[in-house]
């Protein structure tokens, strides 16, 4: 049965089924624009920062290693972030629940990813002695689309759903309803629903829109530093509680009346957001750092492109 007033998502998630249980996900797809993405928003912050204006390639060199860092640390915290935060009773039933991936990546936590990214930050920080706090502003401009990414993976995947709902734009999630294939029996019915992770991905592109926009009004370069990671934590958190609402209701709670974990874990994570900002307005450290790309990366950017045009030049001279 079809519920009323709704429209009907029925995609399959798997695009190619390779060899076996080697499949290409839409899913899949979606966490690789997240790395791309990541790696190409913080390599447009490198380029312009001021130590590294000359040398575009280091900045490059830089922001590849760092993904590294932060694809292990964004996939580990948001595989142990889900099971602690929402299934601590199957890790106390069966420990070995936490390694267990015969399921995929099914059941992945963005607070967790979140704490997982904020640790390798930290790491990367220390590895290449550069402040925490440039690595923080710096990167986070990739957090917004990766948001975008994340959720749309979501719907493709009929997971992360939205409550039911009587709304003109409420959709039917044929393959959450009625699995696996979509198509429901006779005592199965679809439920028209807020497309949550809709609403979540144009949070993302907001979330972008006023970093940008703080980023001019800070005056780029010379914004002061912890202001921009301080900014995006205060506006997600904020935007993450009350999309929590259109959300189907998780665990943690005796009722549907009361906060949801994703709830419970933006608070701190406001209060986190407003003491950033504050140190950032209060201190005013200029954004800039002292920290220039080791000679070997600034001597193979030199035999690369940069050298050639410089010896066309002299030929024409």
């Amino acid at each position: 049965m079809i519920a009323a007033a709704c429209w009907t998502w029925d995609i399959d998630p798997i695009i190619l089924k390779i060899y076996g249980p080697i499949q290409l996900r839409w899913y899949g797809l979606c966490f690789l624009g997240v790395f791309l993405g990541g790696w190409w928003m913080l390599r447009w912050q490198l380029r312009r920062a001021e130590a590294l204006r000359a040398h575009p390639g280091a900045a490059d060199e830089l922001a590849g290693r760092f993904i590294n860092y932060g694809v292990i640390g964004t996939l580990a915290g948001a595989w142990f972030g889900h099971r602690f935060f929402y299934e601590p009773a199957k890790i106390l039933e069966n420990p070995m629940y936490l390694i267990d991936v015969s399921g995929g990546l099914a059941g992945l936590s963005s607070h967790g990813a979140a704490a997982g990214l904020l640790l390798a930050i930290v790491l990367f920080a220390r590895k290449y002695r550069i402040p925490v706090g440039e690595v923080f502003d710096r990167f986070i401009f990739a957090m917004p689309p990766a948001v975008v990414l994340v959720r749309l993976g979501n719907f493709f995947n009929s997971e992360v759903v939205g409550r039911p709902a009587d709304v003109d734009w409420a959709v039917c999630l044929a393959r959450y309803d009625c699995p696996p294939d979509g198509v429901c029996k006779a005592t199965q019915e679809l439920v028209a629903r807020h497309p949550s992770q809709l609403y979540e991905a144009l949070i993302g592109v907001g979330l972008l829109v006023i970093l940008v926009l703080v980023d001019r009004w800070a005056g780029k370069e010379k914004r002061p530093r912890w202001l921009m990671i301080g900014v995006f934590t205060i506006f997600y958190a904020i935007t993450r509680f009350v999309v929590e609402y259109f959300k189907n209701y998780q665990a943690f709670a005796a009722d549907a009346s009361a906060l949801t974990m994703g709830q419970y874990l933006s608070i701190p994570l406001f209060l986190l957001g407003c003491t950033m900002t504050w140190w950032a307005i209060r201190q005013k450290t200029a954004v800039e750092w002292s920290w220039h790309p080791p000679a070997k990366w600034l001597q193979e950017g030199a035999s690369s492109g940069g050298g050639k045009r410089t010896k066309k030049k002299k030929r024409r001279r």
